[in-house]
């Protein structure tokens, strides 16, 4: 389940820019990639003195209001000025703590990071909103070597070790019948953090004004806008909150694994595996994405539990992305669009 639940988070970004403008957001990754280390250099911080850190959050909350008010549209919205004053002091206590313990860390990184999807959209995608889709795709791709490029700039070029100061990561040991089970307490951790942030997903696409924005938009864009849907503004959410999960995905996924690999190759896999998940479950639908990352998680580790390596059989375990991609395939060739997607064929 863990490895599923890490799966679904990243998956439902992608299913939920795709259900509102019909972009595979190639950059979706490396939006991982930053999330993990932005929790890293978080909690591995060394303190500042209080005036730097009360300077460095005075501009870093700057930023926060800035993009806020792109998303927005109003320097004196209050939800702006309420986002400025949270980001302020929450950076001014990071900056000047001596590490962050990792929910600190993983709130704050999915802060910035949602800042940093806000900001994607704005500058890369929302420009070439009236262009031919082939051009968001080529954006999407170029948006992907940018951030890798600058992760290997401001981050590093070897493998992190990732290990924040919790006992999540211990291990449990359990007797059952004459012999002895060990587990990990993240067996527990990673379904229910990503249980709880699927709920608040569900609940405010559901029961928030803002949310049945997204799913008229989803459904029909340029007649949600001609009833009075700010569509940028919903598209803007989207990307805020696709971003904000797979910023969690990454913490999560630091704390899985134990480290980080570098910035170049983090956000790929992890993310070329989520796309499968949301297609599988099918690309657009909240649930098939949570479906999907759910499903692929557990094929790869049945298939690696059945075929250990034992004695000359090497094993399947380094032919477990193999198994997750059939699957993609199988799924396609009997239900195109997924297993709970919905058929998109158009009438003319």
């Amino acid at each position: 389940m863990q490895l599923g639940s890490l799966y679904a988070l990243i998956a439902l970004g992608y299913t939920m820019v795709y259900g509102i403008i019909r972009l595979i957001n190639f950059a979706h990754g490396e939006v991982f990639m930053v999330g993990a280390f932005t929790s890293y250099f978080l909690f591995t911080l060394a303190p500042f003195a209080l005036p730097w850190a009360l300077a460095w959050s005075a501009l870093l909350a700057w930023g926060v209001t800035f993009v806020l008010n792109l998303w927005r549209g109003s320097m004196r919205d209050p939800l702006v000025l309420a986002g400025g004053g949270v980001a302020f002091v929450a950076f001014a206590v990071a900056l000047s703590t001596s590490g962050l313990n990792w929910l600190a860390a993983m709130l704050l990184a999915m802060l910035t990071t949602g800042v940093l999807g806000v900001v994607i959209d704005r500058v890369a995608y929302r420009p070439l909103r009236g262009a031919p889709r082939i051009s968001l795709l080529i954006t999407a791709i170029a948006v992907s070597f940018l951030l890798q490029n600058t992760g290997l700039i401001l981050f590093t070029r070897n493998q992190t070790p990732y290990r924040p100061g919790t006992s999540w990561t211990e291990f449990l040991q359990f007797d059952v019948g004459a012999g002895t089970v060990y587990t990990s307490r993240l067996v527990f951790l990673i379904p229910i953090v990503t249980a709880i942030l699927v709920t608040a997903l569900t609940l405010f696409v559901t029961r928030t004004r803002l949310g049945k924005a997204m799913r008229a938009s989803a459904q029909d864009a340029e007649t949600a806008q001609m009833m009075g849907v700010n569509v940028n503004r919903v598209i803007a959410t989207t990307f805020l909150l696709g971003s904000m999960l797979a910023a969690a995905g990454g913490v999560l996924w630091g704390l899985n694994f134990g480290s980080l690999n570098q910035p170049a190759v983090l956000g790929i896999l992890p993310g070329i595996k989520a796309f499968a998940a949301a297609v599988i479950g099918g690309i657009g639908s909240l649930p098939g994405a949570v479906i999907g990352g759910v499903l692929l998680g557990f094929l790869e580790n049945f298939v690696t539990a059945l075929f250990p390596r034992t004695g000359d059989f090497p094993g399947l375990t380094e032919y477990k992305d193999t198994f997750a991609f059939a699957l993609l395939i199988i799924v396609l060739l009997i239900r195109p669009s997924g297993i709970v997607g919905e058929d998109l064929s158009e009438k003319v």
